[in-house]
């Protein structure tokens, strides 16, 4: 065989490999993209004639997508707890922020200081998971939401360097400081 002829079987099978991997890639962000979505998607409810909202058993993330970028516990002498309260998820302006688990909303407002615009979950398990920085809140107080609903997005307000969520785990009334590891 010519070298020629060589040479473009070679560059044929791996442009032919690259568009098959290419294409995986994308059927896998697309179907992960679906799943997320799935657990947000009214249904119908038999029972009640209307319709309801399916609950997501678990929410891997308070911003989907994305994941923790600076974690809870970080030794600082420049916050007043000497730590990091919480966990922060870097992500852009707007990216939307999701209820971890079903309950009520404790708060939501402009008036946190340094934590901006945000909101407090009262959630199902006693625990109270605030939302700091936000550039939208989407509830009200009192609004009762289920896991996975959108109820902001991220933003840059209050003290911070960048737009981003910061996520505390409080328990049901605890104040700044009173916090864990976030869990859910």
């Amino acid at each position: 065989m010519k070298k020629h002829s060589l040479k473009n079987i070679s560059l044929a099978m791996l442009f032919g490999m690259t568009t098959f991997l290419s294409c995986n890639k994308n059927e896998k962000a697309a179907t992960e993209a679906q799943d997320q979505e799935t657990a947000q998607t009214p249904i119908p409810d038999p029972e009640a004639g209307t319709e309801s909202t399916a609950v997501a058993a678990r929410v891997a993330s308070p911003v989907p997508g994305y994941t923790v970028t600076y974690p809870f516990g970080v030794k600082n002498p420049n916050y007043a707890a000497g730590y990091h309260t919480g966990d922060d998820y870097a992500a852009p302006t707007g990216a939307k922020v999701v209820a971890v688990l079903d309950g009520t909303i404790a708060w939501s407002n402009n008036n946190g200081g340094a934590y901006g615009r945000w909101i407090g979950l009262r959630a199902t398990n006693g625990r109270d998971y605030v939302y700091c920085h936000l550039s939208v809140r989407s509830v009200s107080t009192g609004t009762k939401v289920v896991a996975g609903q959108k109820i902001g997005e991220v933003g840059a307000t209050g003290n911070v360097t960048g737009p981003h969520l910061h996520f505390e785990d409080r328990p049901k009334g605890g104040g700044y400081g009173q916090v864990r590891k976030p869990t859910w």
